[in-house]
């Protein structure tokens, strides 16, 4: 699939709109001289981005794997975290004859490249998270770009401040960093809602949080059902084989998110039909429990995904790794799927 279902749902976008369906061989030939010559011919040049991450106030992390590296700095009071990703990002002017869809291959590369490199911020988001149970955010204070050839001179320069301290919260984020692989679209919005149930908990929106909860068990869901091949069913039914294919046997877990669910259908996402005001009274230390058992559902999740990985978290060739899942990454950052 890959490379040409992508195309094909790129022309069948343009193709719907009036002022682009007479451009869709310019779209093929564009397309096609990205692929097999413009990626390429980008494997060995970089991008490397710097930004701050929210709520990391006294955050002592200092790590560095594969592609993404973080240092607390005391001058920012935030936690700095750099990614080293392809310079996909900019450069796409000319690349057609036709300035129109020179232009939209533009902002479709744009969206790529964010993708990319905020996939490696989210592994860390995800990590924190699942450490220490803080909710981060990679849109902080400070963003900085670096292209071409002073990539690895601020890389080097970034590296000086990291410490190797090997405390306990760098090694517990360290093993989660490993594990985690938000290049699968699957995974990336499975964090996203871990860590929007940890803000909204945190600031007491205890019913939104509780709705966040269960999007993140119902992506997990949909990633089993798509990599199984399964139809359509009630989450009832699918439990069984989700539980089964990602090894999560505990009882008690299944029994909490069960309930989760219940109350995510009788009190979160629609109008209550009784004790509406009272709502965290009755369930106060029951949400405590469904909240570790959400934690371990991820945690299944993660390492089921980490040894059948369908999405390569460190490429050797990102031109290849593009070729390959633009299919996927396609319907993560393009506006087709939304109202």
């Amino acid at each position: 699939m890959g490379f040409n279902k992508f195309k094909s749902q790129i022309c069948n976008y343009f193709g719907s709109c009036k002022y682009a369906n007479n451009k869709i061989e310019y779209f093929k030939d564009t397309l096609d001289k990205i692929v097999y010559y413009e990626l390429p011919r980008r494997d060995n040049e970089q991008l490397f981005q710097v930004r701050d991450f929210t709520n990391t106030v006294d955050l002592n992390l200092s790590l560095n794997l594969n592609n993404i590296m973080c240092y607390y700095s005391n001058e920012e009071n935030a936690l700095m975290v750099g990614v080293i990703c392809p310079n996909w990002s900019n450069g796409w002017r000319g690349i057609s004859k036709d300035k129109f869809v020179s232009e939209q291959i533009e902002y479709l590369f744009h969206f790529i490249s964010q993708y990319v490199y905020r996939s490696y911020q989210v592994n860390l988001i995800g990590a924190i998270a699942l450490s220490i149970d803080r909710p981060t955010d990679f849109r902080g204070n400070t963003l900085r770009y670096v292209y071409g050839g002073n990539v690895a001179q601020e890389v080097n320069s970034f590296k000086k401040y990291l410490d190797g301290d090997s405390s306990i919260l760098n090694l517990r984020t360290l093993g989660y960093l490993k594990l985690i692989n938000a290049l699968d679209p699957y995974v990336n919005k499975a964090i996203f809602y871990y860590v929007k149930f940890l803000e909204l908990y945190e600031l007491d929106f205890v019913e939104e949080a509780l709705t966040a909860a269960d999007n993140m068990v119902d992506v997990i869901f949909q990633s089993i059902k798509k990599r199984l091949k399964k139809p359509t069913q009630s989450r009832e039914e699918m439990s069984s084989y989700v539980y089964d294919e990602i090894r999560c046997y505990n009882s008690i877990m299944k029994y909490n998110l069960d309930r989760l669910y219940l109350l995510r259908c009788r009190f979160t996402a629609h109008p209550s039909k009784s004790k509406w005001w009272d709502f965290y009274e009755i369930y106060e230390v029951e949400i405590e429990t469904i909240k570790d058992s959400i934690r371990k559902l991820l945690i299944a999740y993660l390492k089921y995904e980490n040894e059948n990985r369908e999405i390569e978290a460190i490429p050797v060739l990102w031109s290849s790794w593009f070729k390959e899942h633009c299919d996927k990454i396609y319907d993560a950052v393009w506006f087709h799927k939304i109202p």
